[in-house]
């Protein structure tokens, strides 16, 4: 709770900031300035309701606030971050004279604060679009090992989900059609299915969607961490929800054998306090036989790398979401890769692997963008992506 006490206040001044800059730059007419103030009002009018009436708001409602609410937060960052911008270059110019520009005049300060707004706009209009319009990633994958029944396998993976107020079911069927349509043999959901509470899967009987997954050799999850999120919820009320009614097969900290061919192993997610370690729970598994690890969040991709996986697939990263959080999250792991970091003062938001495919030793391991997001509805810099492995088993049995 303190954090999102601490979101508003920041969205409070982030927003008073832009408003100033933009009434310091507005001709002094009230046919301009007064739509101009209203605007800010009911945006902070929606975003106090959204936050503080949500356990009373009907679906419909609590869904639009949510979008406005979270829009408006994205849109603030980035108008401040030009606007500073802005101030900076004409303090600079205050001290150096660098430009004969007077930048604190009106005629620059209204052309500066239009381009960024239209520069926002257009910007947040290409990450609504990268939204609702998820890639799908195909790659081509052989484990050299026996698989007695299975000698192709189709697998479509597909990561935070988020479903929730903001996916909502609409978006959560555009989701199940698209990976329907990719022929699955199997389908791994891998962590961070649900967004926040249990109670919008109810209002929107949301199972009904995710019953229409199919696939030959099954459907399964793994946890992540928003499956752990309790909002006034029983303990793992989200959990049971996705087995018991939404009818997929949860693997928690558990190894199962498909069609006597492969192994999946379904992690907990690191919120887990009873998460186990990967040795324990494949202490059963034959590794003549190819194993697929799910594990939702890549802290150390080497432990997966080590237990014996030939393939290992995670989410969680959403791979910063929108810029510039992938940028530093991809120069944090060029950082951490360099091994100047240890292991030990690694902080958990650094990865060696934030996004995307990689051959460690003999696993193929894959960190998902993810399909749904957690909060604004934007890919800026990013994708939401389903990814399909068409992964070949090679290697003959071990003559008796």
């Amino acid at each position: 709770m303190r954090v999102f006490f601490n979101a508003i206040i920041v969205q409070i001044f982030l927003s008073a900031y832009i408003y100033w800059r933009g009434w310091q730059a507005l001709p002094d007419k009230n046919l301009i300035k007064v739509p101009y103030t209203a605007i800010y009002i009911a945006e902070l009018i929606i975003y106090f309701i959204g936050f503080f009436t949500s356990k009373y708001l009907p679906f419909d409602a609590l869904h639009t606030f949510a979008w406005v609410g979270t829009t408006w937060m994205l849109f603030t960052i980035y108008m401040t971050v030009l606007l500073l911008l802005y101030d900076l270059i004409k303090y600079i110019n205050k001290k150096k004279k660098i430009f004969s520009l007077d930048f604190a005049s009106r005629k620059p300060r209204l052309i500066y604060f239009c381009a960024s707004l239209l520069i926002v706009i257009a910007t947040m209009g290409y990450g609504s679009y990268r939204f609702w319009n998820p890639v799908v990633t195909e790659m081509n994958l052989t484990v050299e090992k026996h698989s007695p029944h299975v000698k192709d396998l189709r697998i479509v993976v597909a990561t935070d989900i988020h479903a929730g107020y903001l996916i909502d079911k609409k978006i959560i069927s555009m989701y199940v059609d698209k990976i329907m349509e990719q022929k699955p043999d199997l389908i791994l959901l891998v962590g961070d299915i649900i967004d926040y509470d249990a109670k919008s899967l109810y209002e929107q009987q949301m199972e009904t969607e995710f019953l229409r997954l199919k696939a030959p050799y099954g459907v399964y999850v793994s946890t992540g961490n928003h499956e752990y999120i309790e909002l006034g919820e029983a303990e793992d009320e989200k959990i049971l929800w996705l087995s018991q009614k939404a009818g997929m097969t949860v693997l928690r900290d558990t190894t199962v054998l498909i069609a006597d061919s492969f192994y999946l192993v379904g992690r907990e997610d690191d919120k887990c306090k009873t998460r186990k370690k990967l040795p324990e729970i494949m202490q059963g598994v034959n590794k003549d036989y190819p194993v697929i690890v799910m594990n939702h969040e890549p802290h150390v991709l080497q432990e997966e790398v080590d237990a014996g996986a030939d393939i290992a697939v995670y989410g969680h990263t959403h791979n910063g979401q929108f810029f510039p959080v992938n940028t530093i999250m991809a120069v944090s792991s060029m950082i951490y890769n360099t091994g100047l970091v240890p292991e030990s003062m690694k902080v958990r938001s650094m990865y060696e692997l934030p996004f995307g495919y990689k051959k460690k030793e003999n696993t193929h391991i894959y960190v998902s963008s993810g399909l749904g997001l957690a909060g604004p509805q934007y890919r800026i810099g990013t994708i939401s992506e389903i990814v399909v492995l068409n992964v070949k088993f090679k290697a003959s049995p071990t003559p008796p």
